[in-house]
């Protein structure tokens, strides 16, 4: 026989066990009952643990999101307080005024610094008539030409003497 075929018998040890089998067995089955309760108590113990995390869990969430509406809501006043969207028409007025004088000094055809003066104008009509004034400017029709096509170096001609006359 090979080394894994033979196993050791203890003669008074299978006498003991033989005699206490009964005994054995009950300890056996104590044993897994008491080991079958720890389990429980222990999985209602973590299970108790991991509702208590989740409900705190949830907690924080909402906390957060309700802190992330105030947000959002303070937010939205900054922007819509009055004296910012004063600010933000002064600005919006001034970018207008610094295309209008940009575009009077650009190398334009005559047409268009019209149509710029005319905005200018026009954006001063209804700054007046939008400090205390009922009725609203009715709009002035503007005629807008196309340019005519010239070459090349009677443009730069027209360029230069056009703006010695200005």
């Amino acid at each position: 026989m090979s080394e894994k075929g033979k196993r050791y018998t203890d003669p008074e040890l299978e006498k003991f066990l033989k005699e206490n089998k009964e005994m054995l067995e009950r300890l056996f089955k104590e044993e897994k009952d008491m080991m079958q309760k720890l389990l429980k108590e222990e999985k209602e113990f973590f299970g108790d643990a991991f509702e208590e995390e989740r409900k705190r869990a949830e907690e924080f969430a909402e906390k957060q999101k309700e802190r992330a509406k105030d947000t959002a809501q303070e937010m939205f006043n900054a922007f819509t307080d009055p004296e910012v969207q004063r600010h933000f028409m002064a600005m919006g007025m001034e970018f207008m005024m610094a295309v209008s004088a940009m575009m009077k000094n650009m190398p334009f055809p005559d047409s268009v610094k019209d149509m710029a003066d005319k905005a200018e104008q026009a954006r001063k009509n209804a700054a007046k008539n939008g400090s205390g004034r009922s009725k609203p400017a009715q709009p002035e029709k503007i005629e807008i030409k196309p340019a005519q096509k010239k070459s090349p170096s009677s443009t730069k001609t027209k360029t230069s003497s056009s703006k010695e006359s200005d």
